[in-house]
Parts: C-alpha cells; sequence; structure tokens
C-alpha cells in the first residue's frame, strides 16, 4: 500500500524551509522571522494607530506572545510605544526610521524568496494554488 503525502506535513516543510532562509537574512537586522512578521504588520496597516490588541488580533498571537516581540522590538529601536490619552492602560505601536530602513531591504529579499518558490509555476496554476491554499484555510477556520 503506497502511503498518501499530508497536505499538512508538505505545508509544515514548506514553512519550515521560508523560515529557515529568512531567519539567515534577518540575522545581519538582529530580527527574527516572528519580528518582522510584526513590523510587516505594521507596515501593512501604519495609516492606523495600532495598540498591543490589534496586533495580537490581526497577527492571531497571544498576548504574552506580543509582549515579548514588542520589548525586544522596542529594545533594538525598531519601533516606539506612545501612550493612548483615551485609554491609560493601552499604548499606540509604531514603527521607527530604523525598522523603515530594514523594512525595505528585507522586504526585497522576502520578494525575491517568493518568487524561488512559484518558480516554474505559471501565472494561471499560481491563481489556482492560491485558490486552493485559501480553500484549505477556510477549512480550518
Amino acid at each position: 500500500m503506497e502511503e498518501k503525502v499530508l497536505i499538512g506535513f508538505l505545508i509544515k516543510q514548506i514553512h519550515i524551509a521560508f523560515e529557515t532562509r529568512c531567519h539567515k537574512n534577518l540575522q545581519r537586522y538582529n530580527l527574527t522571522p516572528s519580528q518582522m512578521d510584526v513590523l510587516l504588520y505594521l507596515k501593512k496597516h501604519e495609516e492606523d494607530t495600532l495598540t498591543q490588541r490589534d496586533l495580537e488580533t490581526g497577527l492571531t498571537l497571544k498576548n504574552p506572545t506580543v509582549t515579548g516581540l514588542l520589548n525586544r522590538l522596542e529594545e533594538k529601536g525598531f519601533i516606539t510605544r506612545e501612550q493612548n490619552l483615551n485609554d491609560k492602560r493601552s499604548k499606540f505601536i509604531k514603527m521607527t526610521d530604523k525598522s523603515e530602513r530594514v523594512l525595505e531591504d528585507a522586504y526585497l529579499y522576502i520578494q525575491e524568496l517568493d518568487a524561488k518558490m512559484l518558480n516554474g509555476i505559471s501565472e494561471e496554476e499560481q491563481e489556482q494554488l492560491f485558490k486552493h491554499i485559501y480553500k484549505i484555510l477556510d477549512n480550518l477556520k
């Protein structure tokens, strides 16, 4: 009997390979892939005033995880936290000029890696791939 490759296992292998390459590239900025995810999310929503809770929801991470990520990003000078004058319990998270510079360079690498992953796959096949991946994601919600 031939064993079927489990889709979850294959997706995990892709994720690990992607994270490994990203981690190597981000080391020169003293960033982890998880910290980069936070910066990319902040960049995507830079017109909004985001709080830690917004990041927890948007990145689907728990409070202690986001707290640790933000603490390290602040220590490294990638973000600042500004007091929310309407709610003393929360602070707005802002990117610094340093994070803007790093994002430009690091994002180019991520785009190159993305292109490498899709190398040899036609536009039509890519559309189908994304359609199926989103369907899988919806099935798990």
